[in-house]
């Protein structure tokens, strides 16, 4: 093999002459089988030694924030006044850490727990762009953990087939999820098409294909390569239902599946495939709001020009068959990849927010410490300040800002989430419009 010089480049005198193989059928399924050992070998390499994610402790100076953002002081005399209470770890004199269990704990009995309202449906989000490369995933993890931490229970669906979202949570997805634990046994439909009976993953609820992840009060609905195989099974079902003369409503799927599992839940992020797709049209009816990012940069507004539309037709559609106006609580542009000091990102983020005026305030700032916490499959809520297993190799004044930022826009997305459950509650209090004519 070449070798290569400090820059990683190959020396041009030690490039091979002959041509790659030729790649045909035999040599695919080797490829297969090599690319699934390159992800192993990735992962376990970030999540040594235990091959599988455990989630850090949280010091005493951090859950403050968790639980009301009391004071040190104040959390540490709550603790000696109530032994009961969880106490945490106690690592040194001027140490003391908890789990996010224990944490869960300490917010039920302070009362702070900012579940959704009695008689109130959980929120359903999805979030959603077509276009690739624009920071879904990394956002859609980020609010998941954020809520979590804050006392939300949230169960996330991977809806991409790529399943990238269940692999930050330690998960190999096309090695480690069977098919029966995504939403595909849902889209294929309780009928197996080659037999006539009932399909063997058919369970009738989503329940079944809930797994914890290791965020106490964080579920995972996973995906794997599988789900591709979803928009042939919709398609599929809908040409039989014509065939029969039924109606098979295909974008409804989703939305009766959640119906299953949902008011075990507060929060219900969907994180979807780069596409269009059936899936995706599942997504956007199934949700009750949309988080849309988008990145300042001229593709990518194009790209959110076309997305919009095809929330548009996805919505005439249901009008047309159904009669029914699907509507969101909020569609929201969250900008990301934001790079505060580019002048061609102010300019184009001020566009943005002039056509797009239902855009977040707070931006995700572009950062290298993500990526740097990528090669340990870390999130920012994962990185622990002075664990070396998961402390993050850079600058911490670098860390702090970048952490700052996702609170910021994590912290919006919360304040929305509780606005409208109040809005909700608001509009069922208020009387009903005098429909009678004066006289």
């Amino acid at each position: 093999y070449p070798s290569t010089r400090g820059d990683g480049m190959v020396a041009e005198a030690e490039i091979p002459t002959q041509p790659f193989r030729r790649m045909g059928l035999r040599e695919l399924r080797e490829r297969v089988d090599s690319a699934q050992g390159l992800i192993e070998a990735v992962r376990n390499a970030a999540l040594e030694p235990n091959r599988t994610k455990v989630l850090r402790s949280f010091p005493a100076t951090e859950i403050c924030r968790y639980l009301g953002n009391i004071s040190i002081d104040t959390l540490y005399r709550r603790l000696k006044k109530d032994s009961q209470l969880p106490q945490g770890t106690q690592l040194s004199a001027r140490r003391r850490v908890f789990s996010l269990e224990e944490i869960h704990a300490l917010q039920r009995a302070f009362g702070i727990t900012p579940r959704r309202p009695v008689g109130q449906p959980p929120l359903v989000l999805s979030v959603c762009n077509f276009k690739g490369g624009v920071a879904k995933t990394t956002t859609t993890a980020h609010l998941a953990q954020y809520l979590t931490l804050n006392g939300y229970r949230v169960l996330l669906v991977d809806l991409d087939a790529q399943g990238s979202l269940t692999q930050m949570f330690g998960i190999l997805p096309h090695s480690e999820v069977p098919v029966e634990r995504t939403c595909k046994p849902y889209f294929d439909g309780p009928t197996d098409t080659r037999t006539g009976g009932q399909s063997p993953e058919w369970t009738g609820t989503l329940a079944t294909a809930i797994q914890a992840t290791h965020w106490h009060g964080l579920d995972l609905i996973a995906s794997n390569l599988s789900l591709y195989g979803a928009e042939f099974s919709l398609a599929s079902r809908i040409t039989a239902a014509a065939q029969r003369k039924e109606t098979f409503v295909f974008y409804e799927v989703l939305r009766e599946a959640l119906a299953t599992v949902k008011d075990n839940y507060d929060v219900v992020p969907l994180d979807t495939a780069p596409s269009l797709s059936f899936v995706n049209s599942n997504a956007l009816f199934a949700a009750d709001a949309l988080r849309i990012p988008l990145p300042p940069a001229p593709l990518h507004t194009q790209s959110a020009a076309l997305f919009y539309e095809l929330i548009e037709s996805v919505l005439q559609t249901v009008y047309e068959i159904q009669g029914l106006e699907k509507s969101y609580e909020f569609g929201a542009v969250l900008l990301t990849k934001m790079r505060p000091s580019d002048s061609n990102h102010q300019t184009i983020a001020s566009w943005i927010r002039t056509y797009l005026s239902d855009t977040f305030t707070n931006p995700m700032v572009q950062t290298v410490v993500l990526e740097k916490l990528g090669t340990k499959m870390l999130t920012l809520y994962e990185t622990d300040p002075v664990d070396d297993a998961t402390k993050y190799e850079g600058d911490r004044r670098a860390f702090d800002r970048a952490l700052e930022s996702m609170n910021a826009v994590n912290g919006e997305i919360d304040r929305m989430i509780q606005a409208v459950w109040a809005r909700r509650i608001s509009e069922e209090a208020a009387p009903p419009a005098d429909t009678g004519t004066a006289g």
